[in-house]
């Protein structure tokens, strides 16, 4: 493959000069086209060591309105990204609808030095490929334009300018000791290099292969490169809005996965208080275990209105430190998020390795209430469960333990509890227009659970469906179950490691 990028390609300075100036020109007016729509684009900057990376990304924010253009160089990453899922720093980085994001070094970056050095093998590298494919298609589903490009040169060229570089060191700081050292295993990088780039060329997110000895080549070749990719992206006729789904003559009135809940399930008084104090002294200990072996926790908490979300939460965090978790209340995206993909918002708010985040409503509104209320278009919601799969198994693979509460109540439990708030002057505040209009559309609400569950409930992060017209049912059978996940991975030979908070007097 890249033996076809060992030309010889050359441009000269007067060449350069003119062209330089029209290519300038034109990439100014496709980046203020760009700024006024609602996508953003993504230009990934790789390749060979020494082969003028940074002074592409140079002429970028150049050539361009560097207001509009965010820059991040992914090298070392630090102790807060290392206590996070391996995308949350990227998450962080994406440029918002209408920008420019030049990424030097990427999700790429880690697992071709990993496999490079011998530190992964070949299946593992395959596997964070896919993880790469699927994390890209995500974004160019949702309208982002992703540009890759691929800087080459050769071997020998990569030598002589190590050496130059080695020569003038002290006058150009910023040439890294690990160049040397990679450029030892150039034959090595190469042929994982090439897996990689073949792996992930797709329709959506192409590569382009540069030849990079020649400066003036490079620049011109990777500017151009850009300037058609945004023109295509630009020029491309959006897709028309799809017509309104019809109603199923098979779906309505038929079971869902909730008939199944048993709603009714009660628990006395007593039997409520013995059960709390127990998993709460059992969720203490289990909390402080958790911090000692570094693992982190992902509650997510949906519901019917009225369900008594906010009830069963509060005796969760009873039981934690405030120092070992973080609550997050999610209502309508601000102007800020929804220029991100909608995934962005629940990205930027994991805690760090050996915390807790718990989600009051999540993500998963993209398929329920944007979908029931039409904020969201039909294909919009639908590939939104193999996304939502894709950003928990990410969490998964990181080792966090994820779990799904859905708390479930009768219609005639929700009509009483409605009643109840408007007539308590305390309970006022939680009764408002929007959820009369809902509960006027259970039944597509229903179907949207349904459908929710059945796609995404998975080994990795299954969906717990919490019966919840009895509240001291509901808080109990909650706090089991999140007892139980986080034992089944804290008594893994691999975390025995440690004892639990020794400031703890009673024992679970």
């Amino acid at each position: 493959m890249f033996e076809a990028l060992e030309l010889g390609r050359r441009v000269k300075h007067k060449k350069f000069e003119s062209a330089e100036t029209e290519l300038r020109h034109r990439l100014l007016q496709a980046q203020f086209e760009l700024a006024e729509r609602p996508y953003p684009a993504i230009v990934i900057i790789s390749g060979v060591e020494g082969a003028g990376k940074g002074t592409v990304v140079h002429r970028f924010n150049k050539w361009m309105d560097a207001r509009l253009i965010d820059t991040h160089a992914f090298w070392d990453s630090s102790d807060e990204e290392n206590n996070r899922p391996f995308y949350w720093r990227f998450w962080r980085a994406m440029p918002a609808k209408g920008r420019i994001g030049v990424f030097f070094g990427s999700w790429y970056t880690k697992p071709i030095v990993d496999a490079a050095l011998g530190e992964i093998d070949d299946q593992r590298l395959d596997q964070e490929l896919q993880r790469i494919t699927q994390m890209e298609r995500l974004l160019t589903d949702d309208g982002t334009l992703i540009v890759k490009l691929w800087l080459h040169i050769s071997k020998r060229a990569q030598q002589k300018q190590l050496a130059h570089d080695i020569k003038t060191k002290r006058q150009n700081l910023r040439i890294p000791d690990a160049q040397a050292a990679f450029a030892r295993l150039y034959d090595s990088f190469a042929g994982v290099s090439e897996r990689a780039i073949l792996k992930t060329d797709t329709r959506h997110a192409p590569w382009h292969l540069i030849e990079a000895e020649d400066p003036n080549y490079r620049d011109l070749a990777a500017g151009e490169v850009l300037l058609r990719a945004l023109h295509e992206h630009l020029r491309r006729v959006p897709a028309n809005e799809p017509a309104k789904q019809p109603m199923s003559f098979i779906e309505a009135e038929q079971p869902t996965i909730l008939d199944n809940v048993p709603t009714n399930a009660k628990l006395s008084s007593d039997r409520y208080k013995r059960a709390l104090r127990k998993y709460q002294e059992r969720l203490q200990d289990l909390a402080w275990k958790a911090r000692k072996q570094k693992v982190s926790c992902v509650a997510v908490f949906e519901g019917w209105d009225a369900a008594g979300k906010g009830s069963a939460i509060r005796r969760i965090t009873e039981a934690i430190d405030p120092r070992l978790y973080r609550l997050v209340q999610f209502a309508a995206p601000t102007d800020e998020e929804r220029a991100q993909h909608y995934l962005w918002r629940f990205w930027r708010q994991l805690a760090p390795a050996g915390r807790a985040t718990l989600f009051d409503r999540s993500w998963y509104g993209r398929v329920l209430v944007e979908r029931v209320e039409g904020f969201a278009r039909h294909d919009e919601w639908h590939r939104a469960y193999a996304e939502i799969n894709h950003f928990e198994s990410q969490l998964a693979a990181h080792g966090l333990v994820v779990m799904k509460f859905w708390i479930h109540i009768s219609k005639d439990e929700q009509l009483a509890r409605f009643k109840l708030r408007q007539q308590t002057p305390h309970k006022q505040h939680k009764i408002t227009e929007e959820d009369w209009r809902n509960r006027e559309k259970w039944g597509d609400y229903e179907l949207a659970v349904h459908d929710m569950v059945t796609h995404t409930s998975t080994s990795q992060a299954p969906w717990t469906l919490v019966a919840g017209n009895d509240k001291h049912y509901a808080r109990v059978q909650i706090l089991k179950t999140y007892c139980k996940r986080l034992e089944e991975v804290l008594d893994r030979p691999s975390n025995q490691d440690g004892e639990v908070n020794p400031n703890k007097a009673t024992d679970a």
